[in-house]
């Protein structure tokens, strides 16, 4: 991420400020001096003990070994709708380093219930353009890449080195596409799906086929006819992005074939095994 004479020149600087704790401001001052990414100067100092303040609360949780690897990696989110838009602003927050989101579509009326990065001013216009101004209020270390191509036919320059894929899609026939390339690109997908009160979460590990085994008995999702309620989407999401996480931080994750569904009517979760 850097080379030796970046390190060194990044050491000086931090060091004359004596920082106890490197604010979003500092890094971007520290990042223009020494004229490397902001995400090279988070990483940086996670690793020589000057903690950026934006990721203060995650150490608990992630360790600052855990933190730095997030600053490694790299996800791809399928769908930047309902649960696409959730999933990319816990990814932007928790601090994943680079962020692929892939979505022909623009925003339209009927998303302002529940899609996070919809605005009445902001109606028309691109997911992923959209996707990219949100990120850069909320993490601007963080990369992002926008692409309206099919996930299938998705460059291999632009899925290449993919850790996670999040599927955040709407039909069932594009699910199984992406699972597919998945598979074929050997990366694990956490797949997330909501429909009214409803919503399943489940990591497919490649080649399990468990996606396959969920949906062989469905052809239309119910989500049209039950509709898609803002929390049933925000349940959704925030349980997807803490299944991506363990993955990418490098804990050990369940590999079974199973899925969590729950019912948020009346507050049932159950966990179905498939064979």
């Amino acid at each position: 991420m850097l080379t030796q004479k970046e390190r060194e020149l990044l050491g000086k600087i931090l060091s004359k400020q004596k920082l106890q704790g490197l604010t979003p401001k500092q890094a971007e001052e520290v990042a223009q001096q020494a004229k490397v990414s902001l995400k090279a100067v988070e990483y940086f100092a996670l690793e020589k003990g000057y903690l950026p303040r934006r990721y203060h609360c995650n150490i608990g949780t992630l360790g600052v070994c855990g933190q730095r690897k997030l600053l490694e990696k790299k996800v791809i989110i399928s769908g930047l709708g309902g649960l696409g838009g959730y999933v990319l602003e816990q990814l932007g927050r928790v601090g994943v380093g680079r962020i692929v989101g892939v979505d022909p579509d623009v925003f339209e009326e009927t998303n302002l219930n529940r899609q996070l990065l919809a605005e009445e001013g902001n109606l028309g216009n691109k997911k992923i353009d959209e996707a990219e101004k949100r990120l850069g209020k909320i993490n601007r270390a963080v990369e992002f890449v926008g692409s309206a191509t099919p996930i299938d036919k998705l460059p291999q320059e632009v899925f290449g080195g993919a850790n996670v894929v999040f599927d955040c899609l709407d039909n069932v026939a594009d699910r199984m596409r992406l699972a597919k390339r998945c598979s074929t690109e050997d990366v694990p997908l956490v797949h997330g799906a909501v429909a009214g009160w409803y919503g399943q979460v489940a990591v497919v590990c490649p080649g399990s086929g468990l996606l396959e085994k969920i949906y062989q008995h469905h052809g239309r999702s119910i989500e049209q006819d039950l509709g898609t309620p803002p929390f049933t989407a925000t349940v959704a999401a925030g349980l997807m992005v803490a299944a991506g996480v363990q993955i990418l931080i490098g804990n050990s994750f369940a590999k079974e074939m199973k899925m969590l569904f729950f019912d948020l009517s009346e507050n049932e979760w159950e966990t179905i095994a498939f064979k």
